[in-house]
């Protein structure tokens, strides 16, 4: 089965194979998540094991197409089982190819499937299921190298850090505050295109890449995000309660390291927080 995704995750093609397998109408072009939560809801299609549909979509939203070439095994509901190819082009295009491999010798899949779990996990930060942090500091080094061969292709840094997180931590104890770095990962990924990496640094401390935008587009998706948030209650025991995140932003050079785009954003979020958090600087 064959199928083309955009950057931003919906689908261009399809063949029949594709479309039957995953329950898409002849003429139908949705993105993949909308896809895979629509089938997760009707228990058809791939099995999602985890015990949060949304944190394992954010999770596999994060890791998607920020590699050249992405192998994967996976079951399906009606018992079958695929292996699943996506090559990412340099301008965000995925192509999707996939064979079924129910007829193979169970201990070969399982296999199979313990190296695809064992390659997830050390990409994955445990607690949000997005990329970790050396996950998301060697796709920024993927995107210097991008960026020095094809200098007219912006890519935009930002460090993002949740504001008054130890007053959260204080307040309500360090299980809300678990539960506020899941939900605002999930917030955070549920704003970006399929093509944007996002990973945890460490603490309340998270990176976004931009690829293909300048800080004006950046700038723009962290307000609609920033709107979103406001929104939502991400502490269950108290909905009135509102997260806020201050950011620095820094445009990505071909001459750069991974630790000089670091830092200048992280300054630019310095400035951000020292001018009252709640803020969005670009470094100079």
């Amino acid at each position: 089965m064959v199928a083309l995704y955009d950057p931003a995750g919906k689908i261009l093609f399809a063949n029949p194979s594709y479309r039957r397998t995953f329950f898409l109408d002849p003429i139908e072009t949705p993105d993949w998540p909308t896809l895979m939560r629509r089938n997760h809801a009707l228990r058809r299609g791939p099995v999602v094991s985890h015990d949060d549909f949304e944190t394992w979509l954010s999770s596999s939203l994060s890791r998607r197409g920020k590699v050249p070439m992405l192998s994967i095994e996976t079951d399906m509901h009606d018992g079958t089982w695929l292996h699943i190819v996506e090559q990412t082009f340099p301008d965000g295009h995925i192509l999707f190819t996939a064979l079924d491999i129910t007829r193979l010798r169970q201990p070969e899949r399982m296999l199979r499937l313990e190296r695809d779990i064992a390659l997830k996990m050390a990409s994955t930060d445990p607690l949000t299921g997005i990329s970790n942090r050396a996950h998301i500091m060697r796709y920024l080094d993927d995107r210097i190298a991008a960026v020095r061969t094809d200098s007219g292709t912006p890519t935009t840094a930002v460090v993002i850090d949740i504001d008054h997180f130890k007053q959260i931590n204080d307040r309500f104890g360090h299980v809300a505050g678990d539960d506020v770095l899941r939900s605002f990962a999930r917030t955070i990924r549920a704003g970006l295109r399929t093509c944007d990496a996002f990973g945890r640094i460490g603490g309340e401390e998270f990176l976004i890449l931009f690829p293909g935008h300048g800080s004006d587009c950046a700038e723009r998706a962290l307000a609609r995000i920033r709107d979103d948030m406001a929104t939502r209650s991400l502490i269950a025991d108290h909905p009135a309660y509102r997260v806020d995140f201050s950011a620095g932003l820094t445009q990505v050079r071909g001459c750069d390291t991974v630790s000089a785009v670091y830092a200048r954003a992280d300054r630019a979020l310095y400035a951000a927080k020292s001018a009252g958090r709640g803020r969005l600087r670009l470094a100079s």
